[in-house]
């Protein structure tokens, strides 16, 4: 059946693309260096879909429509979003969903207990975008987009992003035909928006880092309380690799980086897994 053949976890701050000049040339080549590591595992493993996990920034979902779990079943997606394609300096493309993955998935899920909505009309914005256009730049590899609720309370919990992640890897081993690579997109903390913005919390980012060196989601998730979502600010994505550590269970992975410049508003954190390297 299939197999989970890479995991990957970058940021997705838009500064990336649109301001790099925000970025000293050290932080630059710092981050050229990571994604260029992680673009290379991507080549070098060829999966058969991308499975991007990631938070809708008010693209898609708002207060009057807000899904703890929505996945993209169209035949394909568009992105970036048009509020963001002036600034965002990532052409307008059109991927393909594999849809085979998507729709068996949902199907899947809603079979096992998982609350999942679905879009025929989903638009990829940066939380997408950004990662896509280095890792994937031709934008030719078939991707399944699944938005996770980090930004709107109420959030889903902790727990039941970890065993979403588990359930994930279970459809992919069990029902699904082929090779997959599995994005996580975003940050530890980040404030976009809110009270603390322009602050980074290092030493929250560098707590939950140790944990995925370990592979400890458990503790992951017992960490990830209310209060300390709170602490991470508005654009946090730790749910989101939580679901991934899900997916990867005891995985360790292969190669980490932490990148964070002072006049950043989010610090990037990096990472690949690579099961055929156990």
């Amino acid at each position: 059946m299939g197999k989970v053949i890479l995991g990957l976890a970058a940021p997705h701050n838009p500064n990336i693309t649109s301001h790099p000049d925000k970025m000293s040339l050290e932080v630059q080549s710092k981050l050229d260096s990571g994604f260029g590591h992680l673009k290379g595992r991507l080549s070098e493993a060829s999966p058969d879909c991308l499975l991007i996990l990631t938070s809708d920034h008010v693209t898609n979902f708002f207060y009057n429509n807000a899904p703890m779990f929505c996945l993209g079943v169209s035949d394909t997606c568009t992105g970036p979003a048009p509020k963001e394609l002036s600034e965002l300096n990532i052409p307008r493309a059109t991927l393909k969903v594999d849809t085979t993955m998507a729709k068996g998935l949902l199907n899947y899920g809603i079979e096992s207990g998982i609350d999942f909505s679905y879009s025929r009309e989903m638009i990829l914005d940066h939380a997408f975008m950004v990662p896509l256009s280095l890792l994937t730049p031709h934008m030719d590899l078939p991707i399944v987009p699944l938005h996770i609720n980090g930004m709107l309370p109420p959030r889903p919990t902790a727990a039941r992003c970890f065993r979403l992640g588990q359930q994930i890897g279970e459809y992919i081993r069990n029902h699904y035909d082929g090779n997959v690579a599995v994005l996580a997109s975003g940050s530890f903390s980040g404030d976009i928006g809110g009270p603390k913005m322009g602050s980074i919390d290092t030493a929250l980012d560098l707590e939950f880092l140790d944990l995925v060196r370990d592979a400890k989601g458990q503790e992951m998730v017992d960490k990830a309380t209310a209060e300390t979502l709170e602490r991470a600010g508005v654009a946090n994505e730790i749910l989101i690799w939580i679901a991934l550590q899900g997916v990867l269970g005891n995985l360790k992975p292969s190669f980490t980086d932490y990148i964070c410049g002072k006049d950043w508003s989010t610090a990037a954190t990096l990472a690949t897994w690579q099961p055929n390297l156990r």
